[in-house]
């Protein structure tokens, strides 16, 4: 009977998700929304079951794309409605720019189904999949928000297999996972089950190695700290930049800076992103203070600030740097110039917003241009104990940059400092679900990651993707944590495109035996 029953129960399911394929693009943008009493990852990993069922016996390839479009449309409103927080006009922007390349796989996937039949193309999906994301993610037009593997960001015990494959081998995981519990419902079979439950088990097993067992085997045995105070702020990025808003941000950073080094006693304090919104070394008043300010502290600052550099145009540079007390103390004497110091300028921005892609010349939705930097660096500072720690700074949208975090590390950073603007989302996921981006970069590089916003969420991250010393969000306040520093490099830091190559091979050879097989 109750093998009946469960064949019975079976045969509906199939049936509702076969008519019902619009469900995929529910389940897959409440996967990327991001609540803090909720983790959604597990929705991903059965999302795209109704539409993989559907197609099963599709032939009409206008039929196909309509429901390709449907699901990810729905996908980008649902999980991505954050957007038009920032500008109305975002969430338009996001659903025209990123639907071609999102739907680019499944089509190919039409083609290959064709020829080789829904089971083999099926199991073909994982590979074209991940290979297509890490392809098509360096494009100026990607926002960089839509890959697969950031909905497990919280599933700690299943995402630590990202150190090796880095971001491309989640998503390869998660549509396996889809792949594999469609084929469960549709054939009813033990081999798919057992198939099904061997994948959650392998990374389910390096997660606990990882973590629990063996956590040197990660982040190696040589491990010092250094202390670091994250410096929140709460100003509004939407009232206008005059004389009151520059007063009142200035009062917050100095104010929260003294409190944290007469009370924390930090080796490094880390400010927001565009902390300062004038140039620091241009504005005399501005850096005397800061300068004298360090002296007076004796603590190293990881500063940021804009710098225009074309007012016509509204081109401008976001720029940081770690001022340390040596440098103030010896600026005058040395009679160090601007031109000497190490300033990182930040490489990626957001696109439409920040810079406008393929066409660099042309103003952002924002009417403003982003000038991007060539150079990563490697800031060293020391602490009271004459100690020197290397910490590389990132400035917020860069974090959704796989490459770019990896080169960080590969040239010599112990931990990452990410200098972060979220206060233009409000209250919203958006917050939340970039955080949940951070955790993976954290957790493929095996590097810890202090994570400084301006409206928050600040916090610090550990090589595992662990988040301590958060800060409730839209609060001026301090969080000081020690930070742990690694110099051992991951797999995945040293060859962060290795995994999409294999991919790729591995999937030509088994496109080939299918086809061959066949024919």
């Amino acid at each position: 009977m109750l093998s009946l029953a469960g064949k019975s129960f079976m045969n509906k399911l199939q049936n509702i998700q076969k008519h019902f394929y619009w469900l995929s693009g529910i389940l897959l943008g409440l996967s990327y929304l991001s609540f803090s009493d909720f983790h959604q990852g597990p929705l991903a990993c059965i999302a795209l079951v109704p539409f993989l069922m559907s197609i099963q016996n599709e032939n009409s390839f206008g039929r196909f794309s309509f429901k390709m479009l449907v699901v990810y449309s729905l996908t980008i409103i649902i999980g991505f409605w954050w957007t038009g927080y920032y500008k109305p006009i975002a969430v338009l922007v996001c659903l025209l720019s990123q639907l071609l390349f999102l739907n680019l796989t499944f089509l190919i996937l039409f083609f290959i189904q064709k020829k080789i039949g829904w089971h083999k193309a099926l199991i073909l999906l994982p590979f074209l999949w991940s290979f297509i994301e890490w392809l098509t993610q360096p494009l100026p037009h990607n926002l960089q928000v839509l890959h697969l593997g950031y909905t497990q960001a919280n599933m700690l015990y299943f995402n630590q297999i990202a150190d090796f494959s880095g971001l491309w081998g989640l998503s390869f995981w998660v549509m396996m996972l889809n792949v594999l519990f469609t084929f469960c419902i549709v054939y009813r079979s033990r081999k798919h089950i057992f198939v099904l439950f061997s994948w959650l088990l392998v990374a389910f097993s390096y997660g606990l190695f990882k973590i629990q067992l063996s956590p040197k085997s990660a982040i190696g045995r040589a491990n010092t700290q250094t202390k670091v105070s994250l410096i929140q702020t709460n100003i509004d990025s939407y009232q206008p930049l005059d004389s009151v808003i520059l007063n009142q941000t200035f009062k917050q950073i100095v104010t929260l800076s003294d409190s944290a080094v007469r009370t924390q006693n930090p080796d490094l304090l880390i400010l927001p992103e565009a902390t300062f919104p004038l140039a620091l070394f241009e504005d005399s008043s501005l850096f005397q203070f800061t300068k004298k300010a360090i002296d007076s502290w004796q603590t190293s600052v990881a500063i940021g600030y804009s710098e225009t550099i074309d007012k016509q145009n509204n081109r401008y540079k976001n720029k940081s740097l770690v001022f340390t007390p040596q440098m103030a103390t010896m600026w005058d004497s040395l009679k160090i110039t601007p031109e000497q110091i190490k300033v990182y300028e930040k490489q990626y921005g957001l696109p439409f917003m920040e810079t406008m892609p393929y066409f660099g010349d042309l103003p952002s939705f924002q009417n403003r241009i982003l000038v991007g930097g060539k150079e990563t660096h490697v800031f060293k500072y020391m602490n009271f104990d004459n100690e020197i720690f290397n910490v590389s700074l990132t400035i917020c949208w860069e974090q959704t940059y796989p490459q770019k975090i990896a080169s960080l590390v590969n040239n010599g950073a112990e931990y990452i400092a990410l200098m972060n603007n979220d206060a233009w989302f409000g209250q919203t996921p958006a917050s939340k679900f970039l955080l949940n981006i951070t955790k993976i970069r954290a957790i493929e590089n095996r590097r810890s990651v202090a994570r400084c916003s301006n409206g928050g969420i600040s916090c610090f991250i550990d090589p595992f993707g662990k988040v301590y010393g958060k800060i409730p969000w839209f609060t001026p306040t301090i969080s000081t944590e020690d930070v742990l520093l690694v110099t051992q490099k991951s797999f995945y830091t040293q060859h962060p495109d290795a995994f999409a190559y294999v991919l790729f091979i591995v999937f030509i050879i088994l496109f080939c035996f299918f086809y061959w097989q066949k024919n």
